[in-house]
């Protein structure tokens, strides 16, 4: 996968670690089976689902994938959400996945390997690309376009909502693990 990104450093980190959703099930320090920023990667999610009312988002379309303008007039919203893209790339990048549960988020983390994400912050907030050259992928794209923006739209409700995806076609799907011998 490859990231090109703009400017070289990461504001704006949400609430920071600890603050305002407690220490998880998996206690003090660690958080998410040994992914150190799980929570504070969560309390920015949490962070923007309770300020979407300040947001604004734009999505085009693109035949490769889709060009989003996501913005906020409060400018601590604005650097949590240059925050929020700079943290999820480094996710990906990393294979550290998040919204594990979620079929669509599972499988962008299962084909990152095929996503290109450019971004550039604005004044306001960040203005993202994400891009492919696999047709299946760009499906996946484009669903994560509109899921994002039903995020945007439907607030701390649309926190649980599921994202099916289409199934992959045979040249596309991701390696299967092959099974354990058994002894």
């Amino acid at each position: 996968m490859r990231f090109i990104q703009q400017p070289e450093h990461r504001p704006g980190m949400g609430m920071g670690p600890g603050q305002g959703r407690g220490q998880g099930m998996m206690g003090g320090g660690m958080g998410h089976m040994g992914d150190k920023d799980h929570m504070v990667d969560m309390d920015t999610i949490h962070a923007l689902f309770d300020n979407v009312k300040s947001i604004n988002r734009t999505v085009r379309k693109r035949p490769d994938g889709f060009e989003s303008i996501t913005e906020s007039n409060d400018p601590k919203v604005a650097a949590m959400l240059q925050g929020h893209v700079m943290a999820m790339k480094g996710r990906m990048d990393k294979g550290m996945w998040i919204r594990r549960g979620d079929p669509l988020f599972r499988a962008l983390f299962e084909y990152a390997d095929k996503i290109t994400i450019e971004f550039k912050t604005t004044p306001k907030g960040i203005r993202v690309i994400e891009m492919s050259k696999d047709p299946y992928v760009i499906k996946l794209l484009h669903l994560h376009s509109e899921a994002v923006t039903g995020f945007v739209k439907d607030g701390p409700r649309g926190m649980a909502k599921m994202h099916p995806i289409p199934p992959p076609p045979r040249e596309t799907a991701p390696p299967q693990p092959k099974p354990k011998a058994r002894r």
